[in-house]
């Protein structure tokens, strides 16, 4: 028989539907299962709050701003420098000492000594960042904390300590320049009250007055030569000693070198732009050692540049003092020339004039220092107001307050996620859904279609009348079973009547028919097939005898709450005649079965049971013996049809060795559960013992397999039961809903689904609704 080849279906989007369907379940549980990581991911982060202060920086346009920058060799400071500054460790520790974390006696080195203190430090400027608003000079100061007020704190002290650092690091330059300036005016006022002193008492005892006009100016020019070699000669010096500082300084102290640096009169631009980028890097390296030690590539990085910026300024500086010095012996051989070519004047003139040379160049110098001395001044009592708070922070706003949108979007991955497994799965599942399939891959024809069965509600219809019953509380769920009988208006009583049909119009004889039931695998459905089948059958008015075959795990006498003894095995081994082992509707009645039940619809008594008996340690030999099949003989003769439940053909034999002695064998099967291969196997086994197979019933068909629903729903609505529902609802809600809970939990034990992940299921939607009161909240 040829084999059909499944990769030539192609599905469309009624398949698509149906599949989707049919793994709702899987679905569901991914989608629910990702939301709920996603709604605890988010509901476990730890709120981040910030708050944000604003500055803005201005370049002064004072007089002693403008005064400041012929002090300093750094040019106005860029927004990224800035920035850099906020938050450095000066500034971090002056916000630390104002809220009270550090003591205010700490130095700033005991700081960087105690571990503790720093820290605190390290852990401030965590939390602190800077970003320039746009292209304009305003800096924000953003805080991050788990702390609304904290951060609020931090933020508005972090703005102050930056201001109040600022104008502290601009006038004690401009302090450290006036010192250096006062020191230099007192000692050139000592020098200048000598030689007035000495000028005085030379003029006393020679009494000499005035010079004639020729000495008057060749002492004049001697006088400016002079003057000016004593400025360079300064000017070199006070050089020389920078390049001294800079080239036996360390990396680490440089910035201590730069806030001391000398007065320097006049700062060429490409020292200014030098000073400029060595401050940033600084800075930067300071920065960079707060997580960092000193041999981390990013601070060796900086290193480099570093020592790059002090080799370019050594070159300048010492470029200047090349000049300095061209120009000193310059003036030195101008001076010695005067000298020379005066050196007939009289002595006495010769001396007066280098008195008063020597009085007047005191007397420039002292003017010009008094000069920078006052401006100096100025500029320290004068705090340009170069930083300006625009913005105060306010309570910290939180961050990360996406709890909701991080759960909807576990949502949609969930979803996305469970639609793919759902898709690999379908692909994956090597069992057949439809009758299309079946027919196609088996080639044998599907005589019915069983839907799934509700237990909870033939439980509920078994239970109604006596529910505190406990004779029948342990086999209600055995004669749920019996759903032709207990609700034959139902839509899957309806399906057991059309497989009857389909049966009878099979190629077999009207009378002494003996059919074969049996399946593939374990649980399938097929002793509760053959069970309403004999009833429905009894029904139509068939003298119908079911006999259980299945003599190692039998369920017929749990079904219709019979005893177990005295059966098939018995009958096989001769210990009893076979009309003996029969059980009818008396037996029935005398069992655990209530009356109400079997009275319900008429025809049960053309039905005839033989249960399996004994389990005896040899099924498969009694099935083969010559005693089965002399009783087979006789059944037929009694009954006009004759129903054998037998045990699944690939575990064991037993089947197989009964198959070619019936008229027909019938292949049961649950849709859905079963790979397809089993059920192929099944079959080949069937027709190497030549047997008659009739077709196949799908079994437990849902909705979402079948893709029949419509058709279910269509019978049970116009030929099913009433069921009441168009003569009202139930005005008592808690009924209603604990039969719902019943019914959930059916369906959680028919998916095999534990208590425990029931709870777990509960427990999760329970936390879900708390989190969205307390965000609520």
């Amino acid at each position: 028989m040829k084999a059909i080849d499944s990769s030539q279906y192609e599905l469309d989007l009624r398949d698509y539907g149906i599949i989707l369907l049919k793994r709702k379940r899987l679905i569901i549980m991914t989608t629910f299962l990702i939301s709920f990581l996603s709604f605890l991911f988010a509901f476990s982060k730890e709120a981040i709050y910030e708050s944000t202060s604003s500055v803005k920086i201005e370049q002064s346009k004072t007089v002693a701003g403008l005064f400041l920058e012929a002090f300093s060799w750094n040019s106005w400071d860029n927004i990224a420098t800035e920035s850099e500054v906020i938050r450095s460790t000066p500034v971090v520790v002056r916000v630390c000492k104002s809220l009270g974390l550090i003591p205010q006696e700490i130095s700033y080195d005991e700081i960087k000594e105690s571990g503790k203190y720093s820290g605190i430090v390290r852990g401030i400027q965590g939390k602190i960042r800077t970003a320039q608003e746009g292209n304009t000079n305003i800096i924000n100061i953003i805080v991050s904390s788990n702390d609304p007020v904290q951060v609020k704190t931090i933020a508005n002290r972090v703005a102050e300590q930056y201001k109040v650092y600022h104008v502290y690091a601009k006038t004690n330059e401009a302090r450290r320049t006036r010192e250096f300036i006062e020191n230099q005016l007192i000692e050139t006022q000592k020098v200048l009250s000598n030689s007035e002193k000495k000028l005085q008492d030379f003029k006393e005892k020679h009494k000499f007055i005035t010079l004639d006009a020729e000495v008057n100016a060749t002492l004049n020019s001697l006088q400016a030569a002079q003057t000016e070699h004593e400025q360079v000669k300064r000017q070199a010096q006070e050089t020389d000693m920078m390049i001294k500082r800079l080239e036996g300084t360390q990396i680490s102290a440089l910035d201590q070198v730069l806030s001391e640096r000398p007065y320097v009169e006049s700062a060429a631009s490409v020292l200014g732009q030098l000073n400029s980028k060595l401050v940033e890097l600084i800075l930067s390296r300071n920065n960079l050692l707060i997580d960092y030690t000193s041999e981390h590539p990013q601070v060796k990085d900086v290193d480099e540049k570093i020592m790059d910026i002090r080799r370019e300024m050594l070159k300048e500086l010492k470029s200047q003092y090349a000049v300095y010095n061209d120009r000193e012996k310059t003036l030195q051989d101008q001076i010695s020339g005067i000298i020379e070519k005066n050196k007939n004047l009289p002595e006495y003139e010769v001396q007066l004039s280098q008195i008063q040379r020597d009085v007047h160049v005191n007397e420039e110098l002292f003017s010009l220092l008094k000069t920078k001395y006052q401006e100096a001044q100025i500029r320290e009592k004068e705090q340009a107001d170069e930083v300006s708070v625009i913005r105060a922070a306010d309570l910290g706003t939180r961050m990360n307050d996406k709890l909701w949108s991080t759960t909807f979007v576990g949502l949609i991955i969930g979803l996305m996620l469970g639609l793919i497994i759902a898709l690999v799965r379908e692909t994956l599942d090597t069992s057949i859904g439809t009758i299309e399939d079946v027919e196609r891959y088996l080639q044998i024809p599907v005589l019915g279609v069983i839907p799934h069965i509700d237990m909870y509600e033939i439980k509920e219809v078994v239970s109604q009348n006596d529910e505190k019953d406990a004779k029948f509380e342990d086999l209600l769920g055995s004669h749920a079973h019996l759903i032709t009988q207990l609700k034959p208006k139902s839509s899957v009583a309806e399906s057991y009547r059309t497989l009857r049909t389909n049966i009878q119009f099979t190629n077999l004889k009207k009378t002494g028919q003996i059919i074969l039931f049996t399946s593939s695998s374990l649980k399938e459905g097929k002793s509760t097939t053959v069970a309403n089948l004999a009833i429905t059958k009894a029904q139509e008015g068939n003298k119908v005898l079911l006999v259980n075959c299945d003599l190692r795990k039998p369920s017929i006498y749990k079904i219709f709450g019979l005893e177990k003894e005295v059966g098939l095995t018995d009958i096989i081994l001769g210990k009893i005649p076979w009309k003996d082992a029969v059980k009818d509707i008396t037996d029935l009645m005398m069992g655990k079965i209530r009356m109400d039940d079997i009275m319900k619809t008429p025809g049960l008594e053309n039905l005839h049971v033989i249960t399996a008996g004994g389990i005896p340690p040899n099924p498969a030999e009694l099935l083969s013996s010559k005693g089965m099949s002399d009783f087979m003989e006789e059944i037929r003769k009694e009954y006009d049809m004759i129903i054998m439940d037998c045990p699944p053909l690939l575990p064991v034999t037993d089947a197989a060795i009964l198959a070619p002695k019936v008229d027909g064998v019938v292949l049961v099967y649950q849709a859905g559960r079963i790979p397809r291969n089993a059920l192929k196997r099944a079959k080949t086994h069937l027709e190497n013992v030549r047997a008659n197979i009739l077709g196949i019933v799908l079994n437990d068909i849902t909705a979402e397999i079948s893709g029949y629903y419509p058709m279910s729903q269509y019978q049970t609505k116009y030929y099913g039961e009433d069921t009441g529902r168009d003569h009202g609802r139930k005005k008592e809600w808690m009924a209603l809903l604990e039969k719902s809970i019943q019914k959930a939990k059916s369906r959680i034990m028919k998916t095999h689904v534990s208590m425990f992940q029931f709870f777990v299921l509960a427990l999760s939607a329970i936390l879900i609704l708390v989190g969205f009161f307390w965000q609520k909240k």
